[in-house]
């Protein structure tokens, strides 16, 4: 009866207390007043800019779908078997940090503390351009996605899928209103990529909307033409000088995920079908894109001397599980923690624009020719290959037709997986065969969509797929024609 009695008095005791929570002012005791009262824009920039290079040019899937390299003894993404993807990532990281960037430079109680970081228009621009770099990354895996209704919270909680045609409209516009919002005040403090500097991100974005406008070349040829050529009027990327890399920092949170995943163990190998295509061929970037293998060798050399005979490719899609019979990726790119890794290249862009010269559009001097050497010589500059060997190759390879075009184009890609397959998909060249080993022996086009998009969004799920096609890994996507 004692023990009932203390328990009452007890509850009694908790009830008054928490009662009088409601009622009594605490005043500001649980304030920091060290602490921001709105997001510091700066560091919304950093994380968002960050996963560019972690979780965007070092991708693996673009790479091993396009069989640039192959995998050791657990080949699941080379036989296809990711059958769904997810895109939740980019919506709640790094695009909405670029939007809430976006939002606290317009705001008229918040920009006059955000100009401390940078000009508030160049910090929108910079933010529109990166939102659209993403946007561009996401749409070309999966087509159509929630853009005009999503980020809206409650308001839209079911949101649906723009069409990838109105994502790319989209996107060219929101660009021209980036560089025409670029002026002379500060760049954004906070950028990694090019620490503020306003000419540079003028760069970024024509090099981006050149490169969406040819993606869309064989779906909506006349816009095509009309937005490459503002681009290039406007000024890309045009030499090695220019390039657009993405620098890793030295500590265990920044630096290079190549660096990473070779530190404990050999998960990637030289394909076969890159190692025989450069030695065909008597390409130098042989040399340069891997190491020599340690414990195997070629029984088809075809350099002089057999130099080549230790730069041996793993099959495509096979469990090669002994990795030391193989070249692996040169160690100046697995071996360096702060590696400067491509987004877009001079040599990219050179062949982009060789086949404009094909399409007939006006993008300045040089004839197909030309630009195809410049590309090539561009991409062995940029991989350290000797002038000597460098013009050796130039000389024996002056076809410019877009069979070369491509393949030239697929080999300067080496190791940006996204733009490797994307370009692929477009141009279906170079003729890849499909791994062996797979179950389905048919390369992926897109990326399906999570089965959560299903389930928490059945109806907008119906519409996409009813005016997409089916949710696999084979429906191609709207600007994929051939």
């Amino acid at each position: 009866m004692k023990k009932t009695i203390k328990n009452i008095a007890l509850l009694i005791c908790v009830s008054i207390f928490y009662s009088s929570c409601d009622s009594i002012d605490f005043g500001d005791i649980n304030d920091n007043p060290n602490g921001p009262t709105v997001a510091v824009t700066s560091q919304l920039l950093t994380s968002a800019q960050t996963s560019i290079g972690t979780d965007v040019i070092t991708s693996m899937k673009g790479i091993l779908y396009t069989q640039q390299l192959a995998e050791g003894q657990y080949p699941g993404d080379s036989r296809y078997e990711t059958l769904t993807s997810n895109y939740n990532f980019w919506y709640t990281g790094p695009i909405q940090n670029l939007n809430e960037i976006i939002k606290i430079n317009k705001d008229e109680d918040l920009k006059a503390g955000a100009i401390a970081f940078g000009g508030n228009n160049n910090q929108i621009a910079v933010a529109k351009i990166v939102r659209s770099y993403y946007l561009q990354y996401i749409t070309d895996r999966w087509g159509a996605l929630p853009w005009t209704e999503a980020f809206q919270g409650i308001a839209f909680p079911q949101p649906k899928f723009d069409a990838q045609e109105n994502l790319y409209n989209y996107m060219f516009a929101e660009i021209d209103e980036a560089l025409g919002l670029i002026n002379s005040e500060a760049g954004p403090a906070g950028d990694i990529i090019f620490e503020g500097d306003m000419a540079r991100w003028k760069m970024f974005a024509n090099t981006l909307k050149m490169t969406m406008a040819l993606r869309i070349s064989d779906a909506n040829a006349s816009l095509a033409k009309t937005k490459f050529e503002e681009a290039v009027a406007a000024g890309v990327v045009t030499s090695n000088s220019d390039n657009i890399l993405f620098t890793f920092g030295t500590d265990d949170g920044s630096d290079n995920p190549w660096e990473d995943r070779f530190e404990s163990r050999i998960d990637y190998l030289l394909s076969n079908t890159m190692a025989e295509w450069l030695r065909s061929n008597l390409d130098p970037r042989l040399f340069k894109y891997v190491e020599p293998s340690r414990d195997g060798s070629t029984t088809t050399p075809n350099f002089p001397g057999d130099i080549d005979a230790k730069y041996v490719g793993a099959d495509h899609g096979a469990s090669n599980g002994n990795v030391q019979d193989f070249s692996l990726p040169t160690t100046t790119v697995t071996g360096v923690q702060d590696y400067q890794s491509p987004i877009y290249t001079s040599a990219q862009v050179k062949f982009a624009l060789a086949e404009a010269k094909l399409k007939g559009w006006n993008v300045g001097s040089g004839t197909t020719a030309s630009l195809f050497k410049e590309g090539i010589e561009d991409s062995m500059s940029f991989w350290g290959v000797d002038q000597a060997d460098i013009d050796d190759y130039t000389a024996a390879h002056t076809t410019s037709t877009l069979t070369e075009i491509a393949y030239e184009k697929w080999v300067a890609l080496y190791l940006n997986g996204p733009e490797a397959w994307a370009e692929w998909r477009r141009l279906d060249m170079p003729v890849l065969t499909p791994s062996t080993s797979a179950i389905d022996q048919r390369i992926p086009v897109r990326d399906a969509y999570d089965p959560s998009v299903a389930d928490n969004n059945p109806a907008n799920y119906a519409d996409v797929v009813s005016s997409q096609g089916a949710d696999d890994l084979h429906t191609k996507l709207w600007w994929d024609k051939n």
